[in-house]
């Protein structure tokens, strides 16, 4: 069967996979495959960097940024996840030195968080919170942004349903209701699963969960909507 490739196929991705199965011996699925693929289309040396160790979206975020002509090296631990590497990715193309977060075992919540900091100008290093808890690194962001105390102008009660059926409310804050609609969007069109994730996404995007508890179940109906203003 003919494969599939989201960029057009290129008309050397049958020679590239014949000549590494015969000089390397390595065989791809096809998510692999379509990076692979991706690649050849953006002018990528693949002969050079695939490897069925890395997964087709491990091996995409390389090739993605061997397109934009970024130094890879921290991105090339098949240990790594597609989320790690995408955040080495992001943190390169932002001409930070991402060597501290390479480190497969570090969870990516916190590597998001911390990249996030290393944006801002913040140096990670010269504050032990921020080799902490996931609590930990969120406050000392908060503190060194001055984000900690910010007030905001409203609030209402986010419905989340969890992925398996759990309808829960949460009650956030924020300044405009355009702001809370493309965030609520946002979450919806990613499917967003767990709790932390929802609340680190929302937070991106300026809006706040300021209760400890963050989710009350309540019963079983809809994704998510607004039940007041």
């Amino acid at each position: 069967m003919k494969r599939r490739a989201a960029y057009g196929e290129s008309p050397d991705l049958g020679d590239v996979l014949n000549q590494l199965k015969k000089e390397k011996g390595f065989t791809f699925d096809t998510n692999q495959c379509g990076a692979i693929n991706y690649g050849l289309c953006n002018h990528v040396d693949v002969l050079r960097y695939a490897n069925p160790a890395y997964s087709g979206a491990h091996m995409m975020e390389i090739f993605k940024a061997l397109s934009e002509g970024l130094d890879v090296r921290w991105m090339l631990n098949p240990e790594l996840t597609a989320a790690k590497a995408r955040e080495l990715r992001l943190g390169i193309e932002a001409g930070l030195d991402v060597a501290i977060l390479a480190d497969p075992e570090l969870p990516i919540t916190n590597l998001q968080w911390l990249r996030r900091a290393m944006t801002k100008g913040i140096d990670i290093t010269a504050y032990p919170e921020f080799q902490g808890s996931i609590t930990k690194i969120i406050k000392k962001y908060n503190q060194l942004c001055n984000k900690e105390d910010t007030a905001k102008s409203k609030r209402c009660t986010l419905r989340i349903m969890k992925v398996r059926e759990e309808l829960c409310e949460m009650v956030v804050e924020y300044d405009d209701p355009r702001q809370l609609e493309q965030a609520i969007n946002l979450i919806n069109d990613q499917k967003l699963d767990k709790v932390q994730r929802i609340k680190d996404k929302l937070y991106e995007l300026d809006i706040v969960a300021p209760e400890k508890r963050t989710m009350v179940p309540v019963e079983r109906e809809t994704y998510f909507e607004v039940l007041d203003h």
